[in-house]
């Protein structure tokens, strides 16, 4: 029996596509990259994937873990790759109030995820530009967002992760062995499901500081509150314009009356507006493009986005500032971060658009992690290493 035939088998009737419309449909995600795939699985439990793993590592046939294809850097599109859909994972239980986490399968989105949550007078902070995006494809890119500042990242809003490996092997990760899974991009496992912390719904006010340059951004950011600020968003003149702000200037905003701002929905809008903003600048014909930056090297990139006349905006909270770019100088972004010794990635992942661009130290852990758990190297080739 071929291969084909025996993944067929894997899955129930219905939840096997191999037609041409079904493999246009998954040939492509936010990122631009296109990549054919042999087939489409989509499990609805867990022993479901392990065989689908068993038999895909059989016959050497590479895999791509899927969620919403929202992602912009390729991680979920490869030519003659099985795609292994886990929307079906989309369980949403035991929410735990006294600890608040609640447990929810890898094909949940944030927006569904939200939306029960609030029923219950809770929420997700971690919400990227996208809520249709899953929390196991964020998971895996350890995504970051504005209140990355409040809650760190996806290493430290999820206590505990089930996945598969290569092999069809179960783990329950917890503590420092998530690092094997969080922030992997699926090169060696597959995420399942996943216990995040959530945050009690807030009040939410808000404040605007001057920043006319680098030391009066970074003392406005040590000037806050060491508790209620959710986030503190820089924005340079031009950002701040399509905002409607006075720039430069950093927008922090608070889960408390601490703000000056205080009518919740003037906030919102503007936090809703902050969120789209990428994607206005995409239909602008320009990429937003993250830097990862000490303090000491953001003086050295605001001056760089000045001279290059790129607009420049972001998570000053978070480390991580974007820069608006050309879709064709993208490249020369990536260039002129790294000589600043910053690195250019951080916020989305870096997939196969931007694989050359991982750091050896961090190639050479994930090769590592490769070998333990998927020697054969069927998760997503082409990924990270």
């Amino acid at each position: 029996m071929d291969a084909e035939r025996l993944l067929r088998r894997m899955v129930d009737q219905g939840d096997y596509a191999a037609d041409e419309e079904s493999l246009l449909a998954y040939s492509y995600d936010a990122s631009g990259l296109e990549g054919r795939p042999l087939a489409v699985l989509k499990p609805r439990d867990e022993e479901q994937v392990r065989r689908i793993l068993v038999h895909a590592n059989q016959y050497r046939l590479p895999v791509v873990p899927r969620g919403a294809g929202t992602g912009i850097r390729g991680g979920c599109v490869k030519e003659g790759a099985v795609i292994l859909d886990l929307r079906h994972f989309d369980a949403i239980e035991r929410l735990d109030a006294q600890r608040r986490t609640v447990d929810v399968g890898a094909g949940v989105t944030v927006r569904e995820l939200n939306a029960a949550l609030a029923k219950r007078g809770y929420r997700f902070p971690l919400v990227p530009d996208d809520e249709e995006a899953t929390i196991g494809g964020l998971a895996s890119q350890n995504h970051i967002t504005e209140e990355s500042f409040l809650v760190g990242d996806y290493h430290d809003v999820i206590e505990q992760a089930t996945c598969f490996d290569a092999l069809g092997r179960h783990h329950l990760l917890k503590g420092a062995d998530l690092a094997k899974a969080i922030g992997t991009e699926g090169i060696a496992s597959v995420l399942l499901t996943l216990r995040v912390k959530v945050l009690p719904t807030h009040k939410l006010t808000a404040d605007i500081f001057p920043a006319k340059d680098a030391a009066a951004a970074l003392d406005a950011l040590d000037s806050l509150p060491k508790k209620g600020a959710l986030l503190a968003e820089y924005f340079d003149a031009a950002a701040a314009r399509l905002l409607k702000l006075e720039g430069p200037c950093l927008l922090v905003a608070y889960a408390n009356d601490d703000g000056s701002y205080k009518d919740r929905e003037y906030v919102e809008a503007l936090l809703a507006k902050r969120k789209g903003l990428e994607k206005t600048l995409w239909a602008k014909g320009l990429a937003a493009e993250e830097a990862a930056l000490t303090r000491e090297q953001l003086p050295a990139f605001l001056n760089l986005c000045a001279k290059e006349g790129w607009m420049c905006f972001g998570h000053l909270g978070g480390g991580i500032l974007l820069a608006a770019v050309e879709r064709t100088e993208r490249e020369t972004f990536w260039n002129k971060t790294l000589a600043l010794g910053a690195l250019p990635g951080g916020k989305h992942g870096f997939g196969r658009v931007k694989r050359e661009y991982v750091p050896q130290e961090v190639k050479k852990m994930l090769l590592e992690l490769k070998e333990e758990r998927d020697y054969n190297g069927i998760l997503n080739p082409g990924v990270l290493v």
